[in-house]
């Protein structure tokens, strides 16, 4: 069994009610606010406890119940279809999971990353590459994507952004940004362009997360740590080369 973000929900509220666990006001986080992070047990309510597929590696299973579930959750939310073209901004712990998903999904798949990393990008499943850092290239990708999913947390040219969307395309954010988002309204008014946000996904979107992974053979990169390594392991986290999700097992 598995247990993501929330550990918890009020169970009566309309959002519980209508299957929008994730948005509950009394969710309850499985980490935030409690204290034995390491423990060998952890006490939640059966609502947030995730059946594992057969077939998915348990150290896989891990990023997918967190990162996985956060750029997954978008695809459900605003019914990505296989003919959609797909950005993603940022190819990093949410990024790299992203590609696979989009790719799977059937989608035509950018990414929006540096320049060391654009074959990369291709290989997690990006049919096409951006650099990220040059405002000239993103504008030759004008009217190009229904959903671009942002997974970073630096502030960007969002008005070049913006204009590669398709009429009725999404912006949607993932990723925390340090500084005030600056668009300007006029060219998302004149296209029907809108901005988004979402955290992880209800429990019956992590089902089926999982489900997908599991028949698409979606894995997260990981560097696996035992516990004993810890000091090691969050030295690699803090150094920013960490590829691309830190895993720690018991000894």
């Amino acid at each position: 069994m598995g247990l993501s973000w929330h550990k918890g929900y009020c169970n009566i509220c309309d959002l519980c009610i209508d299957g929008d666990h994730n948005l509950c006001p009394e969710q309850e986080g499985t980490i935030i606010g409690n204290h034995g992070g390491f423990a060998d047990k952890v006490r939640a309510k059966d609502t947030s406890v995730i059946k594992i597929p057969e077939g998915l590696d348990f150290n896989a299973v891990g990023p997918l119940l967190c990162g996985g579930i956060t750029v997954f959750n978008p695809l459900m939310q605003y019914d990505i279809k296989p003919t959609s073209r797909v950005a993603v901004i940022g190819i990093g712990g949410l990024g790299h999971l992203a590609l696979q998903f989009a790719n799977a999904w059937g989608c035509e798949v950018t990414a929006f990353t540096s320049e060391s990393k654009m074959e990369e990008a291709k290989e997690m499943g990006a049919h096409h590459s951006l650099n990220s850092r040059d405002d000239s290239e993103i504008e030759k990708a004008a009217g190009s994507f229904d959903l671009i999913i942002s997974t970073v947390n630096v502030d960007m040219n969002w008005d070049v952004v913006i204009k590669t969307l398709r009429p009725k395309g999404k912006l949607h954010f993932v990723g925390l940004l340090e500084a005030p988002l600056e668009i300007s309204a006029a060219p998302m008014i004149m296209a029907q362009n809108s901005l988004s946000g979402s955290p992880v996904g209800s429990p019956a979107t992590l089902r089926k997360m999982l489900d997908f992974a599991a028949r698409h053979n979606i894995q997260p990169v990981t560097e696996t740590y035992k516990m004993s390594e810890i000091n090691e392991a969050f030295e690699r986290l803090e150094s920013g080369n960490a590829r691309y999700r830190v895993v720690l097992e018991r000894d």
